[in-house]
Protein backbone atom coordinates (compact mmCIF):
# COMPACT_ATOMS: atom_id res chain seq x y z
CA UNK A 1 0.00 0.00 0.00
CA UNK A 2 1.25 3.41 -0.84
CA UNK A 3 1.15 6.43 1.37
CA UNK A 4 0.14 9.54 -0.55
CA UNK A 5 3.45 11.34 -0.05
CA UNK A 6 6.67 11.89 -1.96
CA UNK A 7 5.05 11.89 -5.40
CA UNK A 8 7.20 14.77 -6.54
CA UNK A 9 10.13 16.91 -5.41
CA UNK A 10 9.03 20.10 -3.72
CA UNK A 11 8.17 22.67 -6.35
CA UNK A 12 10.69 25.33 -7.29
CA UNK A 13 11.64 27.71 -4.49
CA UNK A 14 11.02 30.83 -6.56
CA UNK A 15 7.49 29.81 -7.58
CA UNK A 16 4.99 32.28 -6.18
CA UNK A 17 1.95 30.57 -4.66
CA UNK A 18 -0.20 30.84 -1.59
CA UNK A 19 0.27 28.31 1.18
CA UNK A 20 -2.16 25.43 0.91
CA UNK A 21 -4.91 25.45 3.50
CA UNK A 22 -7.25 22.58 4.30
CA UNK A 23 -9.25 22.01 1.11
CA UNK A 24 -12.91 23.01 1.30
CA UNK A 25 -14.49 21.22 -1.68
CA UNK A 26 -16.56 18.10 -1.14
CA UNK A 27 -17.48 15.63 -3.85
CA UNK A 28 -20.53 13.55 -4.65
CA UNK A 29 -20.87 10.61 -7.01
CA UNK A 30 -23.03 7.60 -7.80
CA UNK A 31 -21.49 4.34 -6.52
CA UNK A 32 -21.15 1.43 -8.93
CA UNK A 33 -23.47 -1.05 -7.24
CA UNK A 34 -22.99 -1.86 -3.57
CA UNK A 35 -19.55 -3.49 -3.71
CA UNK A 36 -16.40 -1.66 -2.59
CA UNK A 37 -12.80 -2.79 -2.77
CA UNK A 38 -11.01 -0.98 0.05
CA UNK A 39 -7.24 -0.48 -0.01
CA UNK A 40 -6.20 0.34 3.56
CA UNK A 41 -2.79 1.91 3.91
CA UNK A 42 -0.54 0.50 6.57
CA UNK A 43 -0.14 4.06 7.85
CA UNK A 44 -3.84 4.05 8.83
CA UNK A 45 -4.02 0.92 10.99
CA UNK A 46 -0.47 -0.30 11.57
CA UNK A 47 2.31 2.29 11.36
CA UNK A 48 5.24 0.88 13.36
CA UNK A 49 2.98 -1.54 15.22
CA UNK A 50 -0.72 -2.42 15.08
CA UNK A 51 -2.99 0.30 16.48
CA UNK A 52 -5.64 -1.78 18.27
CA UNK A 53 -7.97 1.17 18.82
CA UNK A 54 -7.92 2.21 15.15
CA UNK A 55 -8.38 -1.38 13.98
CA UNK A 56 -11.39 -1.74 16.26
CA UNK A 57 -13.00 1.52 15.08
CA UNK A 58 -12.44 0.73 11.42
CA UNK A 59 -13.86 -2.77 11.91
CA UNK A 60 -16.93 -1.34 13.63
CA UNK A 61 -17.48 0.98 10.67
CA UNK A 62 -17.24 -1.93 8.20
CA UNK A 63 -19.53 -4.06 10.37
CA UNK A 64 -22.17 -1.30 10.48
CA UNK A 65 -22.05 -0.76 6.71
CA UNK A 66 -22.19 -4.50 6.04
CA UNK A 67 -25.37 -4.72 8.11
CA UNK A 68 -26.84 -2.04 5.84
CA UNK A 69 -26.23 -4.30 2.84
CA UNK A 70 -22.93 -2.97 1.49
CA UNK A 71 -20.37 -5.54 0.39
CA UNK A 72 -16.62 -5.28 0.70
CA UNK A 73 -13.22 -6.77 0.06
CA UNK A 74 -10.40 -5.38 2.19
CA UNK A 75 -6.75 -5.18 1.10
CA UNK A 76 -4.33 -4.23 3.87
CA UNK A 77 -0.95 -2.54 3.43
CA UNK A 78 2.28 -2.79 5.38
CA UNK A 79 2.95 0.54 7.05
CA UNK A 80 6.20 1.62 8.64
CA UNK A 81 6.72 -1.83 10.14
CA UNK A 82 6.98 -3.20 6.62
CA UNK A 83 9.49 -0.54 5.59
CA UNK A 84 11.57 -1.30 8.68
CA UNK A 85 11.76 -4.97 7.71
CA UNK A 86 12.63 -4.06 4.13
CA UNK A 87 15.35 -1.69 5.30
CA UNK A 88 16.84 -4.40 7.49
CA UNK A 89 16.74 -6.93 4.66
CA UNK A 90 18.37 -4.47 2.28
CA UNK A 91 21.14 -3.75 4.80
CA UNK A 92 21.75 -7.50 4.95
CA UNK A 93 22.21 -7.66 1.19
CA UNK A 94 18.73 -8.64 -0.03
CA UNK A 95 17.74 -7.77 -3.59
CA UNK A 96 14.55 -5.99 -4.66
CA UNK A 97 12.64 -9.21 -5.31
CA UNK A 98 13.30 -10.38 -1.76
CA UNK A 99 12.27 -6.96 -0.42
CA UNK A 100 8.94 -7.37 -2.19
CA UNK A 101 8.52 -10.84 -0.69
CA UNK A 102 9.16 -9.44 2.78
CA UNK A 103 6.54 -6.76 2.10
CA UNK A 104 3.96 -9.34 1.01
CA UNK A 105 4.46 -11.37 4.20
CA UNK A 106 4.06 -8.33 6.43
CA UNK A 107 0.87 -7.21 4.66
CA UNK A 108 -0.64 -10.67 5.11
CA UNK A 109 0.16 -10.63 8.82
CA UNK A 110 -1.49 -7.21 9.06
CA UNK A 111 -4.50 -8.44 7.10
CA UNK A 112 -4.92 -11.40 9.44
CA UNK A 113 -5.72 -9.01 12.29
CA UNK A 114 -8.90 -7.88 10.53
CA UNK A 115 -10.08 -11.48 10.22
CA UNK A 116 -10.53 -11.32 14.00
CA UNK A 117 -12.48 -8.05 14.16
CA UNK A 118 -14.73 -8.05 11.08
CA UNK A 119 -17.95 -9.90 11.94
CA UNK A 120 -18.43 -11.53 8.54
CA UNK A 121 -14.75 -11.83 7.60
CA UNK A 122 -13.61 -14.88 5.67
CA UNK A 123 -11.46 -16.67 8.27
CA UNK A 124 -8.20 -16.79 6.32
CA UNK A 125 -6.29 -14.18 4.32
CA UNK A 126 -6.81 -14.73 0.61
CA UNK A 127 -3.87 -15.14 -1.74
CA UNK A 128 -5.94 -15.37 -4.94
CA UNK A 129 -8.24 -12.69 -6.37
CA UNK A 130 -10.24 -15.30 -8.30
CA UNK A 131 -11.86 -16.52 -5.07
CA UNK A 132 -13.31 -13.12 -4.18
CA UNK A 133 -16.67 -13.50 -6.04
CA UNK A 134 -17.60 -16.82 -4.43
CA UNK A 135 -16.71 -15.53 -0.96
CA UNK A 136 -18.69 -12.30 -1.40
CA UNK A 137 -21.65 -14.23 -2.79
CA UNK A 138 -21.45 -16.45 0.29
CA UNK A 139 -22.00 -13.42 2.52
CA UNK A 140 -18.41 -13.09 3.71
CA UNK A 141 -15.85 -10.29 3.44
CA UNK A 142 -12.58 -11.42 1.82
CA UNK A 143 -9.41 -9.89 3.26
CA UNK A 144 -6.13 -9.78 1.36
CA UNK A 145 -2.58 -8.51 1.62
CA UNK A 146 0.04 -8.52 -1.12
CA UNK A 147 -0.02 -11.15 -3.85
CA UNK A 148 3.10 -11.08 -6.03
CA UNK A 149 6.48 -9.28 -6.09
CA UNK A 150 6.18 -5.97 -7.92
CA UNK A 151 2.40 -5.81 -7.38
CA UNK A 152 1.32 -3.37 -4.69
CA UNK A 153 -1.67 -3.80 -2.42
CA UNK A 154 -3.28 -0.84 -4.20
CA UNK A 155 -3.02 -2.79 -7.46
CA UNK A 156 -4.52 -5.85 -5.75
CA UNK A 157 -7.49 -3.76 -4.62
CA UNK A 158 -8.06 -2.36 -8.12
CA UNK A 159 -7.98 -5.89 -9.55
CA UNK A 160 -10.64 -6.88 -7.02
CA UNK A 161 -12.77 -3.84 -7.92
CA UNK A 162 -12.42 -4.72 -11.60
CA UNK A 163 -13.39 -8.36 -11.06
CA UNK A 164 -16.45 -7.37 -9.03
CA UNK A 165 -17.41 -4.33 -11.14
CA UNK A 166 -17.29 -2.24 -7.97
CA UNK A 167 -15.83 0.98 -6.61
CA UNK A 168 -12.21 1.35 -5.45
CA UNK A 169 -11.54 3.29 -2.22
CA UNK A 170 -8.04 4.18 -1.06
CA UNK A 171 -7.65 5.01 2.64
CA UNK A 172 -4.38 6.67 3.63
CA UNK A 173 -3.05 9.23 6.10
CA UNK A 174 -3.91 12.27 3.94
CA UNK A 175 -7.27 13.56 2.72
CA UNK A 176 -6.89 13.02 -1.01
CA UNK A 177 -4.54 13.42 -3.94
CA UNK A 178 -2.03 16.29 -3.92
CA UNK A 179 0.66 17.27 -6.39
CA UNK A 180 3.19 16.91 -3.55
CA UNK A 181 3.36 16.16 0.15
CA UNK A 182 1.20 18.96 1.63
CA UNK A 183 3.07 18.74 4.92
CA UNK A 184 6.33 19.59 3.17
CA UNK A 185 5.38 21.71 0.19
CA UNK A 186 3.61 25.05 0.60
CA UNK A 187 2.66 24.96 -3.08
CA UNK A 188 1.10 21.49 -3.09
CA UNK A 189 -2.19 21.43 -5.00
CA UNK A 190 -5.16 19.43 -3.80
CA UNK A 191 -7.26 17.73 -6.47
CA UNK A 192 -10.94 17.27 -5.51
CA UNK A 193 -11.41 15.38 -8.78
CA UNK A 194 -9.13 13.89 -11.40
CA UNK A 195 -9.64 12.19 -14.72
CA UNK A 196 -7.94 8.84 -15.26
CA UNK A 197 -5.57 10.48 -17.72
CA UNK A 198 -4.55 13.20 -15.28
CA UNK A 199 -3.94 10.69 -12.52
CA UNK A 200 -1.77 8.62 -14.83
CA UNK A 201 0.22 11.67 -15.89
CA UNK A 202 1.00 12.40 -12.23
CA UNK A 203 2.12 8.84 -11.59
CA UNK A 204 4.26 8.46 -14.70
CA UNK A 205 6.94 10.77 -13.34
CA UNK A 206 7.73 8.24 -10.62
CA UNK A 207 9.57 4.95 -11.00
CA UNK A 208 8.14 1.89 -9.27
CA UNK A 209 11.01 0.52 -7.25
CA UNK A 210 10.67 -1.20 -3.85
CA UNK A 211 9.71 1.36 -1.18
CA UNK A 212 8.35 4.18 -3.33
CA UNK A 213 5.69 6.42 -1.82
CA UNK A 214 3.32 7.59 -4.55
CA UNK A 215 -0.37 8.28 -4.83
CA UNK A 216 -0.96 5.01 -6.66
CA UNK A 217 1.22 2.76 -8.78
CA UNK A 218 0.89 2.87 -12.55
CA UNK A 219 -0.60 -0.63 -13.00
CA UNK A 220 -3.35 0.21 -10.51
CA UNK A 221 -4.17 3.47 -12.27
CA UNK A 222 -4.29 1.73 -15.66
CA UNK A 223 -6.70 -0.85 -14.28
CA UNK A 224 -8.96 1.96 -13.07
CA UNK A 225 -8.87 3.51 -16.53
CA UNK A 226 -9.36 0.39 -18.65
CA UNK A 227 -12.49 -0.68 -16.79
CA UNK A 228 -13.70 2.83 -15.89
CA UNK A 229 -13.60 2.03 -12.19
CA UNK A 230 -14.50 4.92 -9.92
CA UNK A 231 -11.68 5.64 -7.48
CA UNK A 232 -12.00 7.54 -4.22
CA UNK A 233 -9.06 8.72 -2.09
CA UNK A 234 -9.81 9.52 1.56
CA UNK A 235 -8.19 10.05 4.93
CA UNK A 236 -8.58 6.76 6.75
CA UNK A 237 -8.81 8.46 10.14
CA UNK A 238 -12.14 10.12 9.25
CA UNK A 239 -14.53 7.18 9.33
CA UNK A 240 -17.65 9.38 9.22
CA UNK A 241 -16.40 10.77 5.92
CA UNK A 242 -15.60 7.24 4.72
CA UNK A 243 -19.08 6.00 5.55
CA UNK A 244 -20.64 8.95 3.71
CA UNK A 245 -18.61 8.09 0.61
CA UNK A 246 -19.74 4.45 0.73
CA UNK A 247 -23.37 5.54 1.04
CA UNK A 248 -23.05 7.84 -1.97
CA UNK A 249 -23.25 11.05 0.07
CA UNK A 250 -20.97 14.07 0.18
CA UNK A 251 -17.39 13.39 1.16
CA UNK A 252 -14.11 15.24 1.45
CA UNK A 253 -11.46 13.61 -0.70
CA UNK A 254 -10.47 13.01 -4.32
CA UNK A 255 -12.74 11.37 -6.87
CA UNK A 256 -11.06 9.77 -9.89
CA UNK A 257 -13.38 9.20 -12.83
CA UNK A 258 -13.80 10.21 -16.47
CA UNK A 259 -13.02 13.68 -17.83
CA UNK A 260 -14.33 16.48 -15.63
CA UNK A 261 -15.07 20.19 -15.71
CA UNK A 262 -12.28 22.52 -14.66
CA UNK A 263 -14.73 24.89 -12.98
CA UNK A 264 -16.29 22.11 -10.93
CA UNK A 265 -12.92 20.56 -10.03
CA UNK A 266 -11.52 23.81 -8.67
CA UNK A 267 -14.64 24.96 -6.80
CA UNK A 268 -17.29 22.52 -5.65
CA UNK A 269 -15.48 19.30 -6.46
CA UNK A 270 -18.59 17.91 -8.16
CA UNK A 271 -18.22 16.12 -11.46
CA UNK A 272 -19.51 17.25 -14.83
CA UNK A 273 -18.24 14.97 -17.65
CA UNK A 274 -16.41 16.86 -20.35
CA UNK A 275 -13.79 15.94 -22.91
CA UNK A 276 -10.14 16.93 -22.67
CA UNK A 277 -10.30 19.51 -19.89
CA UNK A 278 -7.29 20.22 -17.70
CA UNK A 279 -7.82 20.45 -13.96
CA UNK A 280 -5.96 23.74 -13.57
CA UNK A 281 -5.78 26.23 -16.42
CA UNK A 282 -2.23 26.87 -17.52
CA UNK A 283 -0.85 24.27 -15.12
CA UNK A 284 2.49 22.82 -16.17
CA UNK A 285 3.92 19.41 -15.34
CA UNK A 286 6.89 19.27 -13.00
CA UNK A 287 10.06 19.32 -15.04
CA UNK A 288 12.32 17.78 -12.45
CA UNK A 289 12.24 14.01 -11.83
CA UNK A 290 11.09 12.78 -8.41
CA UNK A 291 13.44 11.52 -5.74
CA UNK A 292 13.97 7.77 -6.01
CA UNK A 293 12.27 5.68 -3.31
CA UNK A 294 11.22 2.05 -2.90
CA UNK A 295 7.81 0.41 -3.16
CA UNK A 296 6.05 0.51 0.18
CA UNK A 297 3.72 -2.39 0.68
Amino acid sequence: MFDMFDMFNEEKKDEQSEEVSSPVPTATYSPTGNFFSISIGGSVLISEKPDVAKIAKFSESINNLAREGYKFALVVGGGKACRNYQAAAKALGANNSFLDEIGIKVTRVNASLLTQTIDSAYPTVLTNVSRVPEIVEGGKIPILGGLLPGITTDAVATLVAEKMNGTFINLSNVDGVYSADPKRSKTAKFYPELSYERLISIIQVAETKPGQNVVLDLPASLILKRSKIKGIFLNGDDLTNFESAVRGGEFHGTLVTEEISEAEATTTGKRIPRKKVEIYEGEEEDEEPPNEHNINF
